[in-house]
């Protein structure tokens, strides 16, 4: 398969000289963050815990994308002086990671219009987690693939039992504190181990 042969080169290209540790650590911890909370505060509001009307969660996903996408940049600006940025496992890693950034968003957004259509059932949001699963499964592939760590390729099989499990927690509250426990095992713990394995910036 072509695919299978490009990231064989991009591997290849990696180990022989412009492998780098991963930089996207403090993008896991930050969306890993915003994430679990907000899971747990749709878990609140759905079983009542809170006492707070359900149409409250749409302002918590509406706050953490805002405030996700602006965090985010923000993030990329530190990242300048880092020494390994513009090698090949870094930039095919924060490429993977932007790819499904974006399919999460498009997937979230046409289930709020299908919705608004009236052409959709609110059990499509119920499916959103379960889609940045699959996703982060891989991308943790791909960065597996690029040379990244080994546990790497664990984490893919993890996200993608998760994506899968979840299906059959949907029409649930319990999907979502599932959920958040899954983001804390596959974006807040992996993001803290490699922000410790990052380089120190390069000196002026």
């Amino acid at each position: 398969m072509a695919e299978q042969s490009d990231l064989e080169f991009l591997r290849d290209v990696a180990a022989s000289g412009q492998h780098a540790p991963s930089l996207s650590g403090r993008f896991f911890v930050w969306w890993g963050g915003l994430a679990a909370p907000a899971l747990l505060a749709h878990w609140s509001i759905m079983t009542g815990l809170i006492g707070v009307p359900g149409q409250f969660v749409g302002l918590v996903w509406l706050a953490y994308g805002v405030i996700g996408m602006i965090g985010s940049a923000l993030l990329g600006r530190s990242l300048r002086g880092k020494p390994g940025r513009g090698a090949v496992n870094n930039r095919g890693e924060a490429a993977a990671w932007r790819g499904v950034t974006w399919t999460i968003a498009a997937y979230a957004i046409g289930a709020v219009i299908a919705n608004l259509l009236g052409r959709g059932h609110p059990i499509l949001f119920d499916t959103i987690p379960l889609v940045a699963f699959a996703g982060y499964g891989l991308s943790f592939h791909i960065s597996a693939q690029l040379g990244g760590a080994r546990w790497m390729h664990g984490a893919a099989v993890l996200a993608w039992l998760a994506s899968g499990i979840g299906l059959s927690l949907t029409g649930t509250p319990g999907l979502y504190l599932f959920s958040a426990a899954t983001v804390g095992l596959l974006a807040i713990i992996p993001g803290v181990v490699l922000l410790r394995r990052e380089p120190a910036a390069e000196a002026g």
